[in-house]
């Protein structure tokens, strides 16, 4: 190879790193802190509280807030409707949720509960604050039956 010709590759190289764009600095970190970041996102704490929300006795569902969220609830899609909504205040996560709730129960003691449920819940696995639960009931449906069990087939011994 020529000299000219190493020359010229150098150039090139040169004029491609020149154009690339600098990468930001780091952010500064915080007193105490080494600089590591552990971000928790919103559909993860919004996971956390359907989750363990419909574990709780009396709740049937989250209520649906369009005919749209209902129709895709049916078919098992899941719709960006507002019955769980996960607001970040700073250091401190508020959460908001609408429910449908089992007729003929103590409403207020289910909606306690479920905003007991949700603070402990939230706050032990995200490692997040929770300022405040809100709680909307939004209709109150019947309990479906649980279908029964089947009797055991009778066995092969049993008719001998």
């Amino acid at each position: 190879m020529t000299q000219n010709t190493e020359k010229t590759k150098a150039k090139k190289v040169e004029a491609e790193l020149e154009v690339r764009p600098p990468m930001p600095p780091p952010p500064e970190p915080e007193p105490g802190d080494e600089g590591d970041a552990i971000r928790i996102s919103d559909s993860v704490i919004a996971a956390v509280v359907r989750r363990y929300t419909l574990e709780v006795n009396g709740v049937i569902r989250f209520a649906t807030g369009s005919i749209v969220g209902g129709i895709a609830d049916m078919i098992g899609r899941k719709s960006r409707d507002s019955s769980v909504v996960v607001d970040h205040e700073g250091d401190t996560v508020s959460i908001s949720v609408t429910l449908v709730i089992e007729f003929g129960v103590k409403i207020p003691e289910v909606a306690s509960l479920v905003q007991d449920v949700i603070r402990t819940k939230v706050e032990e696995l995200t490692g997040q604050h929770v300022q405040r639960v809100n709680v909307t009931v939004q209709d109150l449906e019947e309990k479906q039956a649980e279908p029964e069990a089947a009797p055991p087939a009778p066995s092969a011994e049993e008719g001998d």
